[in-house]
Parts: structure tokens; sequence; C-alpha cells
């Protein structure tokens, strides 16, 4: 829990510790238009690596070991060192900006989904304006070779990462799950992932989570129809009105001119 204090922000409303800036800001920014969300979220990261890359060349430069070149490096560290500490917070900012943003984007494009072509996509296009800004002496050639590199070792960070990522069962969603089975609605159970409508929010459903989770009208109703009878089960006895009458066909017209006579 970070230090407690009282601030208004205009748009985020007020805040009391930076735990709380940071909620209500991912709160307002998931509200944004697509466009506005990548551009904020590139910024965002742009300003922590621009930060970040300040920094390390700031110390890169008051070591003198670095100075006199003492050992190999990797290209892309000497480079950095190199730039100095302007250079390497240009460097460093254009890297991790369009990758937070790239990745958010393709994330978008692809209905939330993220998995080695996510990574290795954004991580692709960090690799080409790393290299554009950098300043390589022939742009075209070592954007797309740098690009590339990051992509292939990216993919193979993701796929080590996922070899020993811990499995668990899932169990968030079982009671939607079940639900949805038993309505004959089991194809959209992978829907509720994308709107994060866990078992604790199943009693909050309305017709907009469920149509932001890509749920078509005739299933949404039948979905709440069947939750309100949870909802509201004293309205669930009280007997149906009937349908309105059907409208009177129309007169035939051999009727309708032997009346005119």
């Amino acid at each position: 829990m970070g230090p407690s204090f009282a601030l208004v922000l205009p748009g985020i409303g007020e805040v009391r510790s930076i735990d709380d800036v940071q909620r209500k800001w991912q709160g307002w920014l998931s509200q944004q238009d697509v466009a506005v969300q990548v551009i904020l979220t590139g910024l965002q990261s742009a300003i922590q690596g621009g930060f970040l890359g300040y920094m390390f060349g700031s110390i890169s430069a008051m070591d003198p070991t670095q100075a006199a070149g003492a050992g190999p490096k990797p290209a892309a560290l000497e480079s950095m060192v190199k730039a100095g500490p302007l250079g390497s917070a240009r460097n460093l900012a254009a890297l991790t900006g369009v990758q937070a943003a790239a990745n958010l984007a393709i994330k978008k494009a692809r209905n939330g989904k993220e998995d080695v072509y996510t990574s290795m996509g954004a991580s692709f296009m960090s690799g080409v304006a790393y290299s554009l800004v950098s300043g390589s002496p022939n742009p075209l050639q070592s954007a797309v070779t740098t690009g590339a590199a990051f992509a292939l070792f990216n993919g193979l960070i993701f796929q080590v990462g996922q070899m020993f990522k811990p499995e668990h069962t899932d169990t968030e969603y079982d009671r939607g799950k079940f639900m949805l089975k038993n309505l004959g609605l089991a194809k959209y159970a992978d829907n509720l992932k994308k709107g994060q409508l866990t078992d604790n929010t199943i009693m909050l459903w309305n017709d907009g989570a469920l149509a932001e989770c890509r749920i078509p009208a005739g299933p949404r109703l039948l979905i709440l129809h069947h939750l309100d009878t949870y909802r509201n089960p004293a309205n669930v006895l009280k007997p149906a009105l009937p349908l309105p009458p059907l409208p009177p066909p129309p007169a035939a017209p051999v009727a309708a001119a032997a009346a005119s006579r």
C-alpha cells in the first residue's frame, strides 16, 4: 500500500494513494476508444523507458570501465552506452513505448488473445523502432534484421516461460460455464473470459456486459431471463399477460364493392 494522500484528478476523481491512482487510471483507460488506449499505453511505457534509459546512460558515462571498453558487449547494449544519457533515453523510450503500444493493439485486434504470435509481432515492431531511432548506417536493412532478432528472442523467451508456467485449474468461470451448458449455450463459454465475467459477477450481468463479450442478442436474452428467475423470484409465479390480438384481416375487394353500392 502506497502513502496516503487526498488529490482530485480531472476525469479520474479523488485518489488517496498510489495504488488508487493506478487502479482508477486503468479503469478510466479501459473505457476509452482502442486508439486512445494504444496511444496512452505506449506513451506511458515510453516515459518509463526514457527515464530508465537516461539513468542507465548516466551510470555508464560515470563508469570508467565502460569508456575503456573492458570486455565484449552485445551490440544493442554497446550502442546504448555510446549514445550517452539522452541517446539511451531516446532509444529505450522508443523500444518500450512501441512494444507496449503494439502489444495492446495486436491483442485488441485478436480479441484479447495473447500468445507467442502477439509477443513476436510486438517485439518485431519495437525492434524496428529501436533500430530507426538509434541511427544505424543502413536503416532499412538494420530495421528488418533487428526486428526479426527481437521477435525470435522474445518468442523463445515466451515459449520457455510457458513451459515453466505453473499449471492450475481455472475455477473462476465454472458456475457461468455450467449455466451456459444447461441453457444450450456452451459454445459461448469462452466468451466470458473476454469480459472477465467471473462467477462473482453473475448476478450483476446485464445486456451491455454480455454484448461486450460478443454474445449475440438471442443468447443474451436467454441468459438474462434465466438470471431474472433468481434475481426476482417473486415475479416468476405471476400469471403472464395474454398476447395482443392479431389485426383483423383486410376486407375482400368484392365485399367492399358490394358495400359501396
